[in-house]
């Protein structure tokens, strides 16, 4: 397990050098909030908006510092 997540640590602070990345860290909490309350209460367009918000605050840092 350890060694899944050192390369994903090491992305991580490699984007945190690029700029600030803790914006895109509140919308993905946000959007993980939002899908696990769809979960919860067993709405299936919660969990798509839950997933895509998320999704895209994941990859955002990517497609701008890359």
């Amino acid at each position: 397990m350890l060694s899944l997540l050192t390369p994903l640590a090491s992305g991580v602070l490699d984007l945190q050098r690029e700029g600030n990345i803790a914006p895109f860290l509140v919308v993905f909490v946000v959007g993980f909030a939002i899908g696990a309350a769809g979960h919860l209460t067993k709405s299936a367009d919660l969990v798509i908006a839950g997933i895509l918000i998320a999704g895209i605050a994941a990859a955002m840092p990517i497609v701008l510092w890359s």
